[in-house]
Formats: structure tokens, C-alpha cells, sequence
């Protein structure tokens, strides 16, 4: 059985790359045989650490994204190229990371059910989809499926056709709807049909996914390898381990107190 930890990183903003490295590191900390692959048009960037790459070539970023008409679809492409290397796959966010050994949750996926981060708020402009033979499949969508987040994702190998299936639909429901989150609605419910089911994860990961979070955890994402970059892969995975990116009460304080 492969079981392979996934991330996507790209762009011109270093601070993803770092993001998913800084992730990876913590992840080896507690789970020092984790397999892990980071998508990416940076390479380079993870050379010398215990971690593959699959190169996104810029001809890949311009196709998997509807030739720039919807960014997301990069992410639903690339993750449809991960599970083709795992039998099961467990994939985050870059702005995600691990507190304990995540190993166990590959034992949740099975090929009638995957997990993924949450089940959202129903969007209130997902039901304009009504009546757009909008399809995933033989699939018609109402635009009233429940709203899936894809921050986490856990799925098994004989899911790929239903990710398949789910990504061609994604530009037109982003622009119908005109929602960013077209990519996860569809994998939500492309992973839902049948007899497939979808349970919120219950892995132990921590995320710096909001505005306030972010504006704290960017810096010291930086400020971790300015500090440790250059330190042996060994060391850089046992201060990764150790390294707080969450916030105290008292940086959310001090954070108000200064915007």
C-alpha cells in the first residue's frame, strides 16, 4: 500500500514554497518515514531535503487553469496527478501542518470514503447552477450540494475517476456562480455520489489559514529558515518540530493593538 502525504506549491510568492517546506519538516518530525511529493514549479527549493517533487511546467499551470481562467483548477489537476502515485493520499494546504503523527489517518480511506477539512456553510451562490445541465458524469448539479472544504483531503486511488470527472465542470461553475471555490464544491460532490461518503477529518493539523493568522505565521515561516536554513536537514527537522506557529493570546492582543 503507498501512502503518500501531498502538497502544491508554486507561483511567485516564496512564502508558499517555504509554507509547504516548513509543513513537510514538521510532518518528519512526527513521522520520520512519511512519504511526502510537493507539486511544484520550484524544485529547486526542496533539492538536498527527504522530499520528492513533480514539477508543474508553466505550459501545465496555463492548461490545468483553463489558460488563466481559473486559478484553482492548477490545484485540482495537480492533485489528480498525486493520487496517481499513491494508493492513498492524504493532501494539504500549504498553510496547514502537522501536531502529532498523521499516519493513522490513511487507515479513514477507503475506496468508498474519503475525508476532507469540513463541511462549510451552504454559498449562497452555488443555487444560480440550477438548470445549467451543469454535470459531474451523468451527475447534474442543482448548485444546492453541500459545500466541502479541500484545505485536507484524504482519498483513495479508486477515487481517481470521481476527481476526474469532477474537474471539467470547475470554470464553468466558477464563472456561472462566480465563486473561488468551485474546484472544492465539485470534488465534494463528485466524491459524494453513489455509495461514496465524506467525514470531516479528525487528523491533527493546525492551519494559518485566516487573515490574522497568516500575517502572524508568514514572518515566522521566513525567520525559521533564515535561522535554520543552512543547519543540517536532521536539525532542521527537529526545530521544525518544535517551532510555534500558532498564536498566543497575547499576539492576538498585541496584533489588534496594532492594526
Amino acid at each position: 500500500m503507498t501512502d503518500i502525504f501531498g502538497y502544491i506549491a508554486y507561483g511567485e510568492n516564496h512564502f508558499y514554497h517555504q509554507g509547504a517546506l516548513l509543513s513537510a519538516l514538521k510532518l518528519l518530525h512526527y513521522c520520520p518515514t512519511a512519504r511526502i511529493i510537493v507539486a511544484t514549479d520550484r524544485p529547486e527549493l526542496f533539492l538536498g531535503y527527504p522530499v520528492e517533487t513533480m514539477l508543474l511546467t508553466s505550459e501545465q499551470k496555463k492548461a490545468w487553469s483553463f489558460n488563466a481562467r481559473y486559478h484553482f483548477g492548477i490545484k485540482a489537476r495537480a492533485m489528480i496527478e498525486l493520487l496517481k502515485m499513491a494508493d492513498r493520499l492524504i493532501f494539504m494546504d500549504t498553510d496547514h501542518y502537522a501536531t502529532a503523527d498523521l499516519s493513522r489517518g490513511f487507515e479513514t480511506i477507503t475506496p468508498k470514503h474519503s475525508v476532507m477539512r469540513r463541511q462549510e456553510k451552504p454559498h449562497k451562490w452555488t443555487p444560480v447552477l440550477e438548470g445549467k445541465d451543469l454535470r459531474i458524469g451523468d451527475y447534474v448539479m442543482t448548485g444546492r450540494e453541500p459545500m466541502w472544504q479541500s484545505g485536507i483531503l484524504g482519498v483513495h486511488r479508486a477515487n481517481l475517476s470521481a476527481l476526474v470527472d469532477a474537474y471539467p465542470p470547475m470554470l464553468a461553475v466558477h464563472e456561472i456562480s462566480k465563486i473561488d471555490a468551485a474546484e472544492q464544491f465539485c470534488i465534494g460532490i463528485a466524491l459524494s455520489l453513489g455509495e461514496r461518503t465524506i467525514s470531516e477529518h479528525q487528523l491533527q493539523i493546525a492551519d494559518y489559514n485566516t487573515r490574522g493568522k497568516k500575517a502572524f505565521a508568514a514572518p515566522r515561516v521566513h525567520r525559521f529558515f533564515a535561522a535554520y536554513g543552512a543547519e543540517p536537514i536532521s536539525r532542521q527537522i527537529r526545530e521544525a518540530g518544535r517551532y510555534r506557529l500558532r498564536r498566543t493570546l497575547i499576539d492576538i492582543i498585541r496584533q489588534k493593538l496594532t492594526t
